[in-house]
Parts: C-alpha cells; sequence; structure tokens
C-alpha cells in the first residue's frame, strides 16, 4: 500500500467515524491494521474503536462487514457502483471492456444494453443550465455576504 493509499483510507476512517458509519469505519481500520501489521498504533485505535462501541452496534459492525470505500471486488462491481450513482458512461466503458475480454458473455451483453437505455433516459431528462449565469449569480450572493 502506497503513503497516498494509506492517508486516503486513514481519511476515511476518521470521515466514517465522524458520521457515525461504524461499520465502513471498522472496516477501513481493519484493512489498515491488516496491511500494517506491525504497527501498534492501528491496531490500539481498532481496540479502542471495538470497546467503544455497544453491544448491538458491535453486532451490526460484524454483520455488516461493509467494505471500505473504493475497493471493489471485480470490475463489473465496479461498473455496477458508477451506474449506481448515475455515471452511466464510465459503467459502459468498463462493460464494453470485459465484452471485450469475453464477447460470449451473456451477462455482460444484457447489462450493456440496460445501461444504453438508462443513459438515454438520463440525457433526456437532464436539462441545461446556463452554468456562466449560476456561477455569476452565486459570485454575487458571495460578495452581498461580505459586505458590512
Amino acid at each position: 500500500m502506497s503513503p497516498e493509499e494509506r492517508a486516503t483510507l486513514e481519511g476515511k476512517v476518521e470521515r466514517h467515524r465522524r458520521r457515525g458509519e461504524l461499520s465502513e469505519a471498522w472496516a477501513a481500520l481493519t484493512a489498515l491494521s491488516e496491511a500494517f501489521p506491525e504497527e501498534e498504533g492501528l491496531k490500539q485505535r481498532l481496540r479502542q474503536l471495538e470497546e467503544s462501541l455497544e453491544p448491538s452496534e458491535w453486532r451490526r459492525v460484524t454483520l455488516a462487514k461493509a467494505e471500505p470505500s473504493g475497493v471493489h471486488k471485480s470490475p463489473m462491481h465496479y461498473a455496477e457502483g458508477l451506474a449506481a450513482a448515475g455515471k452511466y458512461t464510465e459503467a459502459i466503458e468498463i462493460y464494453r471492456a470485459l465484452l471485450d475480454e469475453r464477447p460470449d458473455w451473456e451477462l455482460v451483453k444484457e447489462r450493456l444494453g440496460e445501461l444504453f437505455q438508462l443513459a438515454q433516459v438520463a440525457q433526456a431528462r437532464r436539462p441545461t443550465v446556463d452554468r456562466a449565469g449560476v456561477l455569476e449569480h452565486l459570485l454575487e450572493r458571495i460578495n452581498a455576504r461580505r459586505r458590512p
């Protein structure tokens, strides 16, 4: 794990903890602790988190076994995450790459068709926005707040 990846994961642990997303915080901290088994500080933070949990919270955390954000089991899993976030174009690219690897994969063909339909529907509903006008309006509001 690179120092950047570690810093990102530690940031996610803290963010999840602040938000009360205990299963996600526990999963991310566990991943960090497993990646760096020699570091006592991580083990101690994990123990403190586990000790601070009520029994009902602990059951929920251990049953959930949530993955840290950004960790995906497969390219298809990642594509589904993108599709769920409304990023159909990126998901379609991943499914096309999967189809290039295995042209006979019926599940990928079927999902690719569904994503094309979702992308068309989403594009039709997306209103055009005058971004320059919106930005100008926001800047005016900010400037108005700064004035005494």
